[in-house]
């Protein structure tokens, strides 16, 4: 079996090793290619990983290539796990936003819309790749906004793709350490989209458990706070009238005041100081390898576990087990207040055809136009990503509770057209919608 990963020079890569190895051979990869345009990075990652196997009964061989299409070729599994503009381009999306009186986050919101235009293209030259070199490779997808770029990539390609977030696989671990209990004792009840999700139960040994502690949660120092299954922002009466956990980037929504004047306040962006942690990572990679303070670090800058889901998939597939995780798949009939092509993010059964979304029935009332109004803002940044179109991009920022006038979107996307036009050419004046005609 060969496991590929696009954008193989990640810092993160290392925890991709550390957990084959963790499977104690459970999982037969006999080759990883990494594929990366940095090739000092890629180098560096390349004997971080060999030093996390040698001695391991995991004998699987790692390759780095710049080449494209030596890394596709005869892969079975594609991690695609790109940013594209690098950290750079994660603080433009982070700082702009607040120039115009909006949070600004990588993967949500204003920023969240800008990160999505720039790495929806290169997620379908790679799929066309894919389709051509190894059609029947899995495309598993990691790049942010995630849902977005896997929902662009099960509606305009036959590549059979699943996306993945590590919240779930994180609130199961912190579930866990309340619970007393193994997280794989652990089974997620889990709605929404990726980054816009909720938790309504946690069941061990087939009884609910999550409920009576929402129920009973008074002040922040209890234990769903105290373990960080709930972002300390959320008020305990809003979480007890919800009646499920939220995720994390809820506070964007819930708090958006709140989370905009501690942006503010902050004298560096999430991606400046990731700048400085990602020095450090250099630094520990060419002496220590994946230390103790290397996971450290990458858990804090929120990337841990992002590879146990991965992994828990390509095992259920390569066994046709039936394993159910929480994924980023095509909704089907799973939510039935979202139309059927959309990506949602819920538990799915694993096997050899894929991932089948479980029902969830109508989505909760308090919590239903929000998930409509931000599916419909990621509906209209596919096809503006897609057909270059600026007016269906408009539409996108307007539709965004995080934007939602005209007259701030209008500005806001002139201003992305000046400072991406290196990463946007589909949206090159002259571009139109389909169907209509200038002048």
């Amino acid at each position: 079996m060969k496991i590929t990963v696009i954008g193989g020079a990640s810092s993160y890569t290392p925890e991709l090793f550390a957990n084959l190895v963790e499977l104690d051979g459970l999982l037969d990869v006999q080759e990883v290619t990494l594929l990366d345009l940095n090739p000092e990075k890629l180098e560096r990652v390349v004997q971080v990983g060999q030093r996390l196997l040698e001695g391991s009964p995991v004998k699987t061989r790692i390759s780095a290539t710049q080449d494209r299409e030596a890394a596709i070729t005869g892969a079975d599994f594609i991690l695609l796990q790109v940013r594209v503009g690098g950290l750079a381009a994660r603080i433009r999306d982070e700082r702009l936003p607040m120039e115009f009186g909006m949070v600004g986050n990588e993967t949500t919101g204003a920023g969240g819309f800008v990160c999505a235009l720039r790495t929806i293209p290169l997620a379908m030259q790679i799929a066309r790749d894919v389709e051509r070199l190894a059609p029947h490779a899995w495309l598993l997808n990691l790049s942010n906004p995630a849902g977005i770029v896997t929902e662009a990539l099960l509606k305009y390609t036959p590549v059979r793709t699943i996306g993945f977030c590590n919240i779930p696989v994180n609130t199961t671990h912190g579930l866990a350490e309340v619970f007393g209990v193994s997280p794989s004792a652990i089974r997620l009840d889990s709605v929404g989209l990726n980054h816009l999700s909720w938790v309504r139960g946690a069941y061990v040994n087939g009884e609910e458990r999550l409920q009576p502690l929402i129920a009973e949660t008074a002040h922040r120092s209890s234990p769903l706070y105290e373990a960080g299954v709930v972002d300390p922002l959320i008020d305990p009466d809003w979480l007890r009238n919800l009646g499920m956990v939220p995720g994390w980037y809820l506070r964007y929504f819930y708090y958006t005041g709140q989370v905009l004047e501690e942006e503010r306040q902050s004298q560096h962006s999430k991606g400046e100081r990731d700048l400085v942690a990602e020095e450090r990572l250099r630094q520990i990679f060419l002496t220590g390898g994946y230390t103790q303070e290397a996971r450290d670090i990458l858990e804090s800058k929120g990337g841990a576990r992002y590879y146990v889901p991965v992994l828990q998939v390509i095992r259920a597939i390569l066994e046709d087990s039936g394993e159910e995780v929480v994924v980023d798949v095509r909704n089907g009939q799973a939510l039935p207040d979202l139309p059927a092509d959309v990506c949602v993010e819920v538990p799915a059964r694993i096997g050899k055809a894929g991932a089948e979304p479980l029902p969830f029935g109508p989505l909760p009332l308090n919590v239903r136009g929000l998930v409509q109004a931000v599916k419909a803002y990621e509906e209209l940044t596919v096809e503006a990503a897609i057909q270059g179109d600026r007016e269906a991009a408009v539409e996108a920022l307007v539709a965004n509770p995080l934007v939602g006038t005209y007259s701030k979107a209008r500005a806001f996307f002139d201003r992305v057209l000046e400072n991406e036009s290196a990463y946007l050419p589909r949206f090159s004046p002259g571009v139109t919608r389909p169907g209509n005609t200038a002048g």
